[in-house]
């Protein structure tokens, strides 16, 4: 199960068309066709590692979130994700994806790791960028799940298994198997080593009377102008100066079912709320200062084609806050994903 219901809310609430709060349409490919992913070159055949390609679904329309199931109703099911997340993270959205299946009450009896994440090199990559791990239900028919997580550019593809009939052990095999029959783009952009996350060392003090302030036009421009900027452009105003390391990610507190708390190389002043596990992200950082005026913290959300500006609080929210903010008020500005577009909705 993905969770998306947040994203769809808040971009419904915004009044601005959500690519992924459509209903998801199903792709109508031939049954003994590939289906080639238009934006990585990634090519799902008619069948991989022997189980048959059934449903291809797109709940964006413009393949931005795309699942495609394959041996749809047999003792061993494979669905796999391809998605584009708001923030590009190996190691966090294999988290959210874990919580996700050990949070899992039903069928599968709320299951346990059957041994560490194991990182891999994934095909044509030079790192081991991508994260696996098996799990055991722990009530009912199933045997074993599996979960493995892969980076293609600023894309992801997350694969997940359950099976009726295979033991976690076989099941990582078979998973294995699975990795190897996608047909894979020859030219992978070069991913960071994927770490699995870690709980933070600290715990950061929210002010918990912190409120959002009132609705500014300076900061809806300044704050969807910072967050707009095409990475083309970042990297060549950058230019010649050595790329940043990526940032090493922790985990604030206990992860549920809507939301993890994660923070940057253990920021004390900002951190990155991800909702779900389908790339969707509520960010708060300090806010752009306008003339020396103390302007609280920023509040966005990035969706998986846009970013969406919120009012800013005046001190550090707790991140239950910013995720109610989210839900209760509109945006006050917001920008296409890889553009200079802006639009003012205050």
């Amino acid at each position: 199960m993905r969770f998306t219901t947040l994203f769809a809310f808040a971009l419904c609430a915004a009044a601005i068309p959500p690519v992924a709060a459509q209903d998801q349409a199903r792709i109508d490919m031939p049954a003994t066709a590939s289906w080639k992913h238009a934006e990585t070159g990634l090519v799902l055949r008619p069948s991989i590692a022997g189980y048959p390609r059934g449903t291809i679904a797109d709940s964006s329309g413009s393949e931005l979130d795309v699942m495609v199931q394959y041996a749809e109703g047999e003792a061993t099911r494979v669905t796999l994700y391809i998605f584009r997340p708001s923030l590009m993270s190996v190691p966090i959205w294999f988290d959210r994806s874990e919580t996700q299946i050990l949070l899992r009450n039903d069928a599968f009896g709320r299951p346990a790791p059957a041994g560490p994440i194991r990182a891999f090199t994934p095909p044509h990559a030079d790192a081991v960028s991508g994260l696996q791990r098996v799990y055991v239900p722990g009530s009912g028919a199933y045997k074993s799940m599996g979960l493995v997580m892969i980076p293609l550019g600023e894309w992801l593809v997350a694969v997940r298994a359950s099976s009726t009939e295979l033991d976690p052990a076989a099941l990582e095999v078979r998973l294995g198997e699975v990795v190897a029959g996608i047909a894979w783009p020859e030219k992978v952009a070069a991913s960071p080593a994927a770490v699995p996350v870690a709980a933070c060392a600290g715990v950061l003090a929210y002010d918990r009377k912190a409120k959002p302030r009132k609705p500014d036009m300076a900061q809806a421009l300044m704050g969807a102008v910072l967050l707009g900027v095409p990475e083309e452009e970042e990297v060549e105003k950058e230019a010649p100066a050595k790329a940043s390391p990526p940032p090493v990610w922790c985990r604030e507190g206990t992860s549920g079912g809507d939301y993890g708390v994660y923070r940057a190389n253990d920021a004390t002043n900002a951190y990155v709320l991800a909702a779900g596990d389908a790339g969707v992200t509520i960010n708060v950082t300090p806010a752009f200062p306008l003339e020396g005026k103390k302007v609280g913290y920023m509040l966005s959300l990035g969706a998986l084609d846009r970013t969406l500006i919120y009012p800013n609080f005046d001190k550090l929210p707790s991140p239950q806050a910013a995720f109610d903010a989210i839900r209760r008020l509109k945006p006050v500005s917001s920008t296409t994903r890889g553009s200079g577009d802006l639009t003012i909705t205050m």
